[in-house]
């Protein structure tokens, strides 16, 4: 009886199971993170401020409104001059694969603009549709304090 039993409970419990495998700092994660981080940057250089509030996620406007963005956008311009170039400083990512999918990206840029440089600190995170969206937006920068 007891291996009957088992023979029937067996197969549920290995379909029941779910796997995942969970990444940290992969060059290929970073890659798709530096793609969607490129677009943000070629709006920003470009004060296609309209189409960079698009690469923005749920998790961001939680906590900030697309008006209060484009305000951002508008004076970091105003105070910083436009954006020359950025290049990448640090970085770091946790990406699960397999029954549950998300993903975490961190990406810090010394960011060189007409007026003055600033560090951008970015977070992305993977939706559940798979898209990567920008989370965080930091900028730190001394001519703020002017």
């Amino acid at each position: 009886m007891k291996k009957i039993l088992l023979i029937l409970i067996l197969p549920i419990l290995v379909t029941s199971c779910h796997f995942s495998n969970k990444y940290q700092n992969r060059e290929s994660d970073r890659q798709n993170a530096e793609k969607v981080t490129a677009e943000l940057f070629d709006y920003i250089k470009n004060s296609e401020f309209e189409k960079a509030t698009e690469l923005f996620g749920d998790e961001f406007y939680k906590v900030t409104s697309k008006g209060d963005l484009m305000e951002i956008f508008e004076s970091t311009q105003k105070k910083l001059g436009r954006l020359k170039s950025t290049e990448l400083a640090d970085w770091n990512t946790v990406v699960s694969e397999g029954a549950i999918e998300q993903g975490v990206y961190n990406l810090s840029y010394n960011g060189e603009f007409e007026n003055d440089n600033a560090i951008l600190k970015i977070t992305l995170i993977k939706n559940e549709n798979g898209e990567i969206k920008v989370a965080g937006y930091n900028i730190q920068s001394k001519a703020f304090l002017n």
